[in-house]
C-alpha cells in the first residue's frame, strides 16, 4: 500500500482551491477554517466564492456572513436592507426581490469591481431612479453587463456609460424616447436584449434619428404584436446599421391579419445588410405547409424553417425560421 494517500494534508493546494469551489461557503468555514496555519491561509486566499442570501422565513436577524470580503458572486432572494460595504469583492450581483433600500444602497463606492448586474423588479414597484443614474453613468466603471426590468430616466439628467456592453430591459414603463436615451448613454453597447409586455404601446417619434453603430446582436420578445409592430422593427433597424445577429420572437399576433413574410424579408434586406445570424417566432393563424418553399426563397438567410403545431386549440402554431441548418 506504499504510496497511498492517507493524509488530506498531503494534497497541493493547488487541489483544495479547487475543491473548494464545489463546497458552500458556509460549509466550508465551518469544516476548514481555524484548522491550522495552512488552511486559513487557503481559505483567506479565496477571491471567487458564490453565495445565496436566502429569503428568511422565521423572521431570524440576519447577521452578515463573515466571508463577505471574499464574495465574488452574490444573490439576494429576500427583501430585507442589506449593507454592501461588507461585501467590497463582488463582481457580480442579482437582487430577485428588489426594495427601494436595496435598489439605493447598491453604489459604485461600495461595488468598485461589479460588472454584472441583475434586478428583477418586474413585479415590483419602480425603485430604480437612483440606480439608473448610477448604472449609466462612469462611477460604475467595469459595470459590462446589466439585467434590468424597471428603468427609470430623468429627461435633464446627462447619462453616459462607456463600460456597458451588454443590457437587457422590460420596457414596461417604456417612453418614446427611451431609445434615444439608451443609445446616447452606451455607445459601446453591443448586445440589447428587449422583452415587451403585452398591451404596451410603443410610441416612437420618427423625426429623429439616433444611430448606434456599436450594436451588433439585438434581440426582441413580443409577448403580443399589434397593428404598429412593423414600424416599430423598422425604425429600431434604420438605427442600427450594423446588426449582424437578430432574435425575434412573438407569442401572440393580436391582428386578423397573416404575418407579412414578403415584407418583412424585405425589410431585413434593406435594413440589415449585415446580417449573419437571424432567428424568428411568429404566430400562425391559418397557414399551408405548401407556402414554406415561398418563404425560403425571400431572404438568403431563411434557410432553416419549422413549423410547430400544438394539438390544444388555445394554443398558437408557429413557424420558426433559422438562419443555420
Amino acid at each position: 500500500m506504499n504510496g497511498i494517500i492517507t493524509n488530506i494534508e498531503m494534497f497541493p493546494n493547488e487541489l483544495f482551491i479547487e475543491l473548494f469551489a464545489y463546497i458552500s461557503p458556509y460549509d466550508l468555514y465551518n469544516t476548514f477554517s481555524n484548522l491550522n496555519f495552512r488552511f486559513n491561509s487557503i481559505i483567506d486566499s479565496l477571491r471567487n466564492l458564490h453565495f445565496i442570501l436566502e429569503e428568511d422565513w422565521d423572521n431570524k436577524e440576519r447577521t452578515i456572513p463573515f466571508f463577505a470580503s471574499h464574495i465574488s458572486n452574490l444573490i439576494i432572494k429576500h427583501d430585507e436592507p442589506i449593507d454592501f460595504s461588507c461585501y467590497s469583492n463582488i463582481r457580480s450581483l442579482k437582487l430577485s426581490m428588489p426594495t427601494e433600500n436595496q435598489c439605493n444602497a447598491i453604489q459604485p463606492y461600495l461595488l468598485p469591481n461589479l460588472e454584472h448586474l441583475y434586478i428583477s423588479n418586474l413585479f415590483f414597484s419602480n425603485n430604480s431612479k437612483q440606480l439608473c443614474r448610477f448604472i449609466f453613468s462612469p462611477l460604475f466603471s467595469r459595470l459590462r453587463t446589466c439585467h434590468i426590468d424597471r428603468m427609470t430616466f430623468n429627461d435633464y439628467h446627462p447619462y453616459s456609460s462607456l463600460s456597458l456592453q451588454q443590457l437587457t430591459v422590460s420596457p414596461c414603463t417604456w417612453k418614446s424616447n427611451m431609445y434615444r436615451q439608451i443609445f446616447k448613454a452606451c455607445p459601446n453597447l453591443t448586445y440589447l436584449r428587449i422583452i415587451r409586455l403585452r398591451n404596451i404601446s410603443f410610441k416612437l417619434s420618427f423625426n429623429f434619428i439616433c444611430s448606434h453603430t456599436s450594436l451588433r446582436h439585438l434581440h426582441i420578445h413580443f409577448y403580443s404584436i399589434g397593428h404598429e409592430w412593423y414600424s416599430h422593427i423598422d425604425w429600431l433597424l434604420s438605427n442600427i446599421p450594423n446588426l449582424e445577429n437578430l432574435t425575434l420572437l412573438i407569442d401572440q399576433n393580436e391582428t386578423n391579419m397573416e404575418f407579412p413574410f414578403d415584407l418583412f424579408a424585405h425589410l431585413l434586406t434593406h435594413r440589415a445588410p449585415h446580417l449573419i445570424n437571424f432567428k424568428v417566432k411568429i404566430p400562425l393563424n391559418n397557414f399551408l405547409s405548401n407556402e414554406l418553399d415561398v418563404i425560403k426563397r425571400l431572404h438568403p438567410l431563411f434557410i432553416k424553417i419549422q413549423l410547430r403545431r400544438y394539438q390544444n386549440q388555445d394554443s398558437n402554431n408557429y413557424l420558426i425560421i433559422l438562419s443555420e441548418r
